[in-house]
This record gives C-alpha cells, structure tokens and sequence, in this order.
C-alpha cells in the first residue's frame, strides 16, 4: 500500500502552491507613534515587489494630514483608508483630494491607515524602492 498516492501529490502541490504566494508576502504593519510635543514623525522603509507597507494611526475629524514619500523612486503609490470611506484616498502629491497646501483634511475621527505599494509593473518584475514616509497630523 503505498502511504503517498499520485493524487495526493497532486492535491498537496495545489495546495501549496495556492498558499505560498501569501506566504511569501513580506507586508509590514506599522504603528505611527509621535514623539513628545511633535505633530510629524519619519518612517524609512523598502518595498520589494508586490509587498506593501502599512501605517496606522488614529485621528480626530478635521485634522489636517500631510504624508510625503521622501524618494528618488517614481515606482512607489500611496494610499489612505479609513472604515467610513468609500474607497481609498490617493495621498500623492499631484492628488486632486489634498488641499493647496498639500494636506488632506480627515472627514472622521477614528482610525486609518496609509499604505505605500509598488505600481504593477514594477512589481510584477520584482523591483524593490527605498524610500522615508513623512507624516503630519495638525
């Protein structure tokens, strides 16, 4: 009786292969956290392919948020989510959604997140991008 049949083989190597993609994602989370007194803090950091960075935070409705990507990088997007938003908010620079200073004024209190990702084709070819999130809340 053979313990691993052809069948299994199969079964196990499609079951692997549906879950290695996730597996091998490098997502990171991260907790913004202002020092003492401050309204801005820096977040050095490196995307490679289809890997995204999170950054969460809580904020009262009105506040004004500036987030930049301080990079040499074209490659890189940023996104903004929050649960009562429809869809997600381009924080990019040339967005038509941040004010003429260059902030977005958060229409909730609550919490959000920030993420930064690589456009498909870069991603796609497995591109990493260096790059520093600044981010504001006054």
């Amino acid at each position: 009786m053979k313990l691993f049949s052809r069948t299994n083989a199969i079964i196990l190597t499609l079951f692997l292969s549906l879950f290695s993609f996730s597996a091998l994602a490098a997502n990171k989370v991260q907790d913004v956290h202002f020092k003492r007194g401050a309204t801005s803090a820096e977040y050095p950091a490196k995307i490679t392919g289809y890997d995204f960075n999170d950054y969460v935070f809580y904020a009262k409705k009105g506040q004004a948020l500036t987030a930049k990507l301080l990079t040499k990088s074209t490659k890189l997007w940023i996104n903004l989510s929050n649960q009562h938003l429809e869809s997600g908010v381009d924080l990019s620079e040339y967005s038509e959604s941040l004010n003429k200073q260059g902030a977005y004024i958060l229409p909730y209190s609550g919490k959000y997140t920030i993420r930064v990702g690589q456009h498909r084709a870069f991603a796609r070819r497995g591109e990493h991008s260096d790059f520093t999130l600044l981010i504001e809340i006054k």
